[in-house]
């Protein structure tokens, strides 16, 4: 059989990756993905741990409201129960009219100022929001029937527009969200009955947490070094540069490096859970390595390989020995790679709020990544230069070595 060149081998990869659709976790599309990047991982000479981890699956239909003769098509709001409910309809255009607000057997349709910006789920494990907390709390008390999202866009959701309001495993409410011209419309029904009809269901199921190893080959050096990706994805997103790009540059990289003597040891983590409320998979890989002090950098790459658009990396902590090193390496790769500005949304601030060094990789072309393909079905791997993402694992290869 050919051995592949490496921007061969990345296309490859990316097609096995995002041919089945979206790996949101918790389905068959995702431990399918996670079996396929083990047996890669095996391939290449590592280690491979399998972490079993729970999570509950999100299975969706359709969404829609009525108002006599007129239907509203929605999005059923992720993880939300089945409904099959009417009520009157209730405004709430900012936060300030929900205290107070009799919402008992309502539909409340939150707009404006008010859904401005996703709420984050409670019991998320890496920050929370008590404003939020106590946004979510009185939405439960008021017990209305649904609760229904009129947005637009925020950089939280990446591309994606509408977004939903509420992503949250156990809410109790029923959630749907629709487009904020949409929401304009319905909301000139206040008072009267609206019909909701949404089908939702979530479901326990599981998904596992690789880590790819390979030993240093001195006894000396202190630490590992951590890369990572995330492989999960939000629903109905093939996930392309959202990051099955970041996942075979990780693959790439541990093929770059086979046979090279390298000091320390290095961890190769496809993360499974990034993209979700939950992070299962970053949890399940603390827990199993209870803690990270002994990591002495992550590389994070998340979002790369656009083309005309070089790879930017940003640093979170690093020292000035390993900034002058860096940028020596870069220095190698014109063409390749460029400090971009700070970014601080993905797997490398696990690592850089616990004081490990990190870097970040990404593309320069950051607001096409973020506004235009994340987390929507456009994500597709022809958007993706194979060859820019090889020459980017070359970079990243090269840095492991220096250091």
């Amino acid at each position: 059989m050919r051995t592949l060149e490496p921007a061969e081998q990345i296309g490859a990869d990316l097609s096995r990756l995002c041919d089945p659709g979206d790996r949101d976790l918790g389905t068959g599309r995702n431990r399918a993905a996670t079996s396929f990047v083990g047996e890669r991982m095996r391939e290449l000479g590592l280690e491979v741990e399998e972490l079993q981890f729970d999570v509950p699956e999100w299975r969706f239909g359709s969404a829609s409201l009525g108002v006599g003769d007129t239907q509203f098509a929605a999005h059923p709001g992720p993880f939300s129960d089945s409904c099959r409910a009417s009520g009157r309809l209730l405004v709430v255009r900012s936060w300030q009219e929900l205290e107070g607000l009799d919402a008992a057997g309502a539909v409340v349709l939150v707009c404006d100022e008010a859904a401005r910006e996703p709420l984050t789920p409670r019991g998320y494990p890496f920050y929370d929001n008590p404003e939020h907390t106590a946004l979510a709390n009185a939405l439960e008390t008021g017990e209305p029937v649904a609760i229904v999202a009129a947005t637009t866009s925020h950089e939280m959701a990446g591309a994606l527009s509408p977004f939903p309001l509420i992503e949250e495993p156990g809410f109790r409410i029923p959630t749907a969200y629709l487009s904020a011209e949409l929401g304009a419309e319905l909301a000139t029904h206040v008072g009267q009955d609206v019909s909701v009809h949404i089908e939702s269901q979530t479901l326990p199921s599981s998904g596992v947490q690789l880590i790819g190893r390979r030993q240093g080959t001195s006894e000396a050096s202190a630490g590992v070094i951590v890369v990572s990706a995330h492989v999960d994805t939000k629903p109905e997103t093939p996930g392309a540069i959202d990051n099955a790009s970041g996942v075979v540059m990780l693959l790439a990289v541990a093929s770059l490096l086979q046979g090279r003597e390298i000091a320390c040891g290095i961890e190769f983590v496809p993360f499974n859970g990034e993209d979700h409320t939950l992070a299962p998979g970053e949890m399940a890989y603390l827990s199993a390595r209870q803690g990270i002090k002994d990591v002495r950098l992550n590389i994070n790459i998340d979002g790369a390989g656009l083309p005309d658009a070089p790879s930017a990396y940003s640093v979170y902590g690093i020292s000035d020995d390993l900034a002058e090193k860096l940028a020596r390496v870069a220095a190698l790769h014109p063409d390749t790679v460029a400090e971009g500005p700070a970014w601080p949304a993905s797997d490398h601030m696990i690592f850089a709020m616990s004081g490990v060094p990190a870097i970040a990789i990404t593309s320069s072309d950051f607001e096409a990544f973020t506004r235009v393909y994340a987390h929507t079905p456009a994500d597709v791997p022809a958007i993706l230069d194979a060859k820019l993402l090889a020459e980017t694992a070359r970079f990243v290869a090269a840095l492991i070595e220096t250091l």
